[in-house]
């Protein structure tokens, strides 16, 4: 004969094993994944109105950086001459770079000596030579509202 009570007993312990425990888990470590998101505005301004898309390069560390592969990118329409986009980070460091692209082509245009040829920003940028990671890099976190950056022609 089948004990009823010890049945009941195995298929809630089952239940609790396979679907329960695994599910609270993944959605603890989901939680506590995404907890530290934080929404920023990037704001950039010189723009030259309709002469050419931004285009934006998010960097997270000194390797990204270094091999121009960038954690993030964006796209925005020149349709002002200051334009704003809303950007979910990690809690982090970061360096963001942008350039409008006049001639199109979809590429930052450099002369000879490697100087952009269209105009350019970048996080803690006021002009010259960009410099590596740690003189660029910016703290991201909850109390971060907005990045401006400007773009200036060299």
């Amino acid at each position: 004969m089948i004990d009823e009570k010890n049945l009941s007993e195995k298929i809630v312990a089952m239940i609790l094993k396979k679907i329960v425990l695994p599910l609270f888990f993944t959605a603890f470590f989901a939680v506590n994944v995404f907890a530290g998101n934080c929404q920023i505005v990037v704001e950039v301004t010189g723009v030259k109105i309709n002469g050419g898309k931004i285009y934006a390069k998010v960097f997270s560390t000194e390797k990204e950086y270094k091999k121009d592969t960038p954690f993030a990118t964006f796209v925005l329409e020149s349709r002002n001459s200051v334009i704003t986009h809303k950007l979910d980070l990690p809690e982090g460091e970061y360096v963001i770079a942008v350039f409008q692209d006049t001639n199109n082509n979809g590429k930052l245009d450099n002369n000879f000596f490697n100087i952009p040829k269209e105009p350019v920003g970048m996080t803690n940028y006021i002009g010259g030579i960009p410099g590596d990671f740690n003189k660029r890099k910016i703290q991201i976190n909850e109390k971060t509202v907005k990045i401006t950056l400007q773009l200036i022609e060299l």
